[in-house]
């Protein structure tokens, strides 16, 4: 590493540095998110400086038996000079040290041939679908789950681990939606709506169509809808009736175990690519 190149958990001024850098991308990284990664998982993001000036970010999040690697980002005058290279090397250190059976990230095609180099392989793609802030009346809502202990059990089946601290803190200002064996999160944020973790334990059409109507008439129509959608779940032609475009793609990889992980349960992440 170059003398004045170092790493170092991010302060306030990194991460108003990031949102800028990441919505000059296009990113869209939810307010609840940001408030994690000041909170229970300030430890979990670094930022590279070089002569003081902010250079680049990575997010490394731990939970049970798996890890995360997110929010990788350097400004494009940046680029090439080994800070994403070096961000990334910390983030898998950081998350092996730990002894997790396995490591997941999601990848665009710039990315993908250094993730691949790391041994990470590609097992699906992340498919992004929007609904747009629509100017009708919004549709009679209906009731969300009450049983905050549903969706723990359907993530624990899918994932073979506990991740109630992920899901609580999503929890905090969402709703939960379920139909016959399928479950999802409604995330609500003052400008962004998120709908994930989804499963479902089985090909049930008429239940995933039933649960995303709830779905829809339960978002706010002014404020624009993400899901984060894994491409082998088949669900594309209904989340297109239902008024969701396609707004790009990426691959999820992942490096280590996968035993006791059930993939095919999986409908969309639980966020936007970078936590799980």
């Amino acid at each position: 590493m170059k003398p004045k190149m170092k790493t170092r958990t991010p302060v306030e001024k990194d991460w108003d540095a990031f949102a800028v850098l990441a919505a000059s991308e296009g990113w869209r990284v939810p307010a609840l998110e940001r408030k994690m990664f000041n909170s229970c998982w300030r430890q979990s993001a670094r930022v590279i400086v070089d002569g003081g000036v902010f250079c680049g970010m990575v997010t490394a999040v731990a939970h049970e038996r798996s890890g995360w690697i997110g929010n990788l980002i350097v400004p494009a005058d940046r680029r090439g000079c080994g800070y994403g290279s070096r961000l990334f090397a910390e983030a898998v250190a950081a998350l092996q040290r730990q002894d997790l059976a396995s490591l997941w990230l999601t990848a665009s095609a710039m990315g993908q041939p250094l993730y691949e180099k790391a041994g990470f392989e590609v097992v699906d793609r992340i498919e992004r679908w929007v609904l747009p802030p629509r100017t009708e009346a919004k549709l009679p809502a209906v009731s969300g789950d009450a049983d905050n202990g549903l969706m723990a059990r359907f993530d624990r089946k899918a994932w073979g681990e506990d991740r109630c601290n992920l899901l609580a803190a999503l929890s905090s200002d969402s709703r939960l939606v379920s139909g016959r064996n399928t479950v999802a999160l409604l995330q609500k944020d003052p400008d962004l709506q998120v709908v994930g973790p989804w499963y479902s334990t089985g090909e049930d059409p008429v239940a995933q169509r039933q649960l995303l109507l709830q779905i829809v008439a339960l978002v706010d129509p002014l404020i624009e809808t993400i899901i984060d959608l894994y491409g082998s779940s088949g669900l594309q032609k209904l989340l297109s009736e239902c008024g969701f475009e396609q707004a790009g793609e990426n691959a999820l990889m992942v490096l280590g175990d996968r035993d006791g992980i059930d993939q095919n349960m999986m409908v969309a992440l639980a966020s936007l690519g970078s936590i799980g």
